[in-house]
């Protein structure tokens, strides 16, 4: 080794000491208080991320915005629609390089006057989806479509959850329909672009008729939730005419998180999966015969099986509604 040989090698080393070998993606992290700091993402978040929700009211607007770092399945999504004499509109932007999402100071937004699509417009929140009590909401941006969605996080339900909305936007899976469930929850997107196509009866997985095809049901991981004790064979209804199994990751630390149950073709993509139970590092397989997602091929799961509470993995529309509640019943 030559003399530069020798004075460099302890600057190499101490270079190799002192930075990793691969650097995350850095994102702005802001709370809905409005502080912010930078973060380097975990592995297996790729993405930074936007998440805006504003209640109007008139003139009268509350905004509310969140960032952070996103799994690489997030893609930009909006929704709209109404809930008493309010709008509510949710809106995701997700972007690729370091600190994409950083704020940028401008001036305030206002509800865009441009009119598109009209839709029939509901939520639970005022029972207005429940009692069929649909008004009438103009899309305000182009490419959006007529929406109505479901989302049970138990098939008993709660009047907490945001379980039927309807109203303008744009979601993957459009356009649908696109669905899952099993024994503890329903989701269900359905997406159409003629005028209140989407009005009517709200949709409710008790109406939709049996398809005879046969699917094995449980969430949790393989000692708790779905262990092959608590794994149970349901018959599958509407669309939903696929047998569904995801594994992924709940976050660091915690084991595997495990999904089965019926899907439609649209669902077996790891978009979905990932969107519906916060989880990261999604593999998602379908199949089409009778049982074909049991978990172990020599056990048969006992039939029926009571249905067990789903954890708290919200969607980006239930997450945001969750923090309008936060404000007080003034807003919702």
């Amino acid at each position: 080794m030559g003399r530069l040989g020798l004075l460099l090698w302890p600057l190499l080393l101490l270079v190799q000491i002192c930075i990793p070998a691969s650097w995350g993606l850095r994102c702005m992290r802001c709370e809905r208080t409005g502080y912010c700091l930078q973060e380097e993402c975990a592995p297996g978040l790729e993405l930074c991320r936007t998440t805006v929700l504003r209640v109007w009211e008139g003139e009268d607007k509350l905004e509310v915005v969140e960032r952070g770092c996103a799994h690489p399945e997030k893609t930009n999504r909006t929704m709209s629609y109404r809930t008493g004499m309010q709008i509510i509109t949710l809106s995701e932007t997700v972007c690729v390089s370091d600190l994409c999402n950083q704020p940028h100071l401008g001036r305030a937004p206002t509800f865009p006057r441009s009119r598109y699509l009209e839709c029939a417009s509901c939520a639970s929140s005022d029972m207005s989806c429940e009692r069929g009590r649909d008004q009438t909401l103009q899309c305000r941006n182009p490419g959006e479509q007529c929406l109505e969605v479901v989302t049970h996080r138990s098939l008993e339900g709660s009047l907490a959850d945001e379980q039927h909305s309807r109203g303008c936007g744009y979601l993957p899976g459009c356009p649908g329909p696109t669905g899952f469930h099993n024994n503890q929850t329903f989701h269900f997107l359905r997406c159409c672009n003629t005028t209140k196509c989407n009005a009517g009866t709200v949709l409710e997985l008790q109406h939709l008729p049996l398809n005879d095809v046969q699917c094995y049901s449980c969430e949790g991981n393989s000692t708790h939730g779905c262990s092959l004790e608590e794994t149970s064979l349901i018959t599958c209804q509407g669309p939903m005419n696929q047998c569904l199994e995801a594994t992924g990751s709940a976050g660091l630390g915690t084991p595997g998180y495990i999904v089965r149950g019926c899907a439609t073709p649209s669902w077996c993509q790891g978009l979905h999966v990932a969107e519906a139970f916060s989880l990261t590092h999604v593999n998602v397989t379908c199949c089409t015969g009778n049982g074909c997602n049991h978990p172990v091929n020599d056990v048969q799961p006992r039939m029926g099986g009571a249905p067990r509470a789903a954890p708290a993995h919200l969607s980006i529309a239930f997450t945001l509604l969750i923090m309008v509640r936060l404000w007080g019943d003034t807003l919702l």
